[in-house]
C-alpha cells in the first residue's frame, strides 16, 4: 500500500511538472501570436527554466530572438541585432541538442540556417540548410533559402573580386597619390556596404514570406486544437 502510494505521488508531480512547462510554453505562444516577442521570449525561458531539455521551448525562445531582430533592422540597432541573432542561434544549437527525432532536427537546423542567413553568415547558413535537407529534403523551404544563401555568397565573391581587381588598377595608375588612394578605398568600401543592405533585404524580403506561411498554419492549428490548454507548437 505505501509502495503504490509512492507511486501514486511521484506521477502527480511529473504531470504537474509537465502541466507548467507547457503552460507556460502556450502563454509564450499567445504573446508570439499578438507580435509581443519580448514577452513571448519571457514565458519560454521560463518553461526552460522548469525543463532546460525541453524542444519546444528551445526553439520557440529562438524564434522569439528572431522575430526581435526583425525591429532591430527596421531601427538600425547593429549592435542590438548582432546580440539578438548570436542568442537566436545559440537556442536553435540547444533544441538540436535536445532531440533525437530527425523532423524535429531539421526543423532546428532549418532556422539555424535562417538566422545564420540573416546574420550574412552565408557559408554556415548553406552548411545549415543542407543538413536539414539530408533529413528532410522536402522541405521546400530550406531549399529556397539553401539556393537564396548560395546565390548572395556567389554574389558577394563576384563583387569582392571586382573590387580588388579594380583597386588593383586603380592604385597602379595612380600610385604615387595618397590622398587619392585613400579616397578610391572609401568608395570600395561604400560600394560593399550598398550591396550589403540589398542583400538584407531579399532575406528580409524570403524570410517575411515564410513567416507569413507560419502564422498561417499555427492559426489553423489554433482553430483544430480549440481550448486544449496543453497543446503546444
Amino acid at each position: 500500500m505505501k509502495r503504490i502510494f509512492v507511486i501514486i505521488c511521484v506521477l502527480i508531480s511529473i504531470l504537474s511538472f509537465s502541466q507548467d512547462k507547457v503552460e507556460l510554453l502556450n502563454k509564450g505562444n499567445e504573446y508570439f501570436q499578438e507580435e509581443d516577442f519580448e514577452k513571448a521570449e519571457e514565458y519560454y525561458k521560463k518553461s526552460l527554466e522548469v525543463d532546460n531539455q525541453y524542444y519546444k521551448a528551445n526553439l520557440n525562445t529562438g524564434h522569439s530572438l528572431f522575430r526581435q531582430a526583425f525591429s532591430l533592422i527596421q531601427e538600425q540597432d547593429t549592435t542590438g541585432l548582432k546580440e539578438c541573432l548570436e542568442s537566436s542561434e545559440l537556442f536553435y544549437r540547444s533544441s538540436l541538442e535536445v532531440t533525437t527525432n530527425k523532423n524535429e532536427k531539421s526543423e532546428s537546423l532549418y532556422n539555424l540556417g535562417n538566422a545564420q542567413l540573416l546574420s550574412q553568415n552565408l557559408e554556415e547558413s548553406i552548411e545549415s540548410y543542407k543538413k536539414s535537407l539530408r533529413l528532410l529534403p522536402e522541405n521546400m523551404n530550406a531549399k529556397h533559402n539553401l539556393a537564396l544563401a548560395q546565390y548572395l555568397l556567389n554574389k558577394k565573391q563576384e563583387n569582392q573580386e571586382d573590387s580588388k581587381k579594380e583597386q588593383e588598377n586603380k592604385e597602379e595608375e595612380e600610385k604615387n597619390n595618397q590622398s587619392q588612394k585613400n579616397k578610391q578605398k572609401d568608395q570600395a568600401e561604400e560600394k560593399v556596404e550598398e550591396l550589403s543592405k540589398e542583400e538584407i533585404e531579399q532575406i528580409l524580403k524570403a524570410l517575411e514570406r515564410e513567416e507569413e506561411e507560419v502564422q498561417e498554419d499555427l492559426q489553423k492549428k489554433k482553430i483544430i486544437g480549440g481550448n486544449k490548454l496543453l497543446k503546444d507548437w
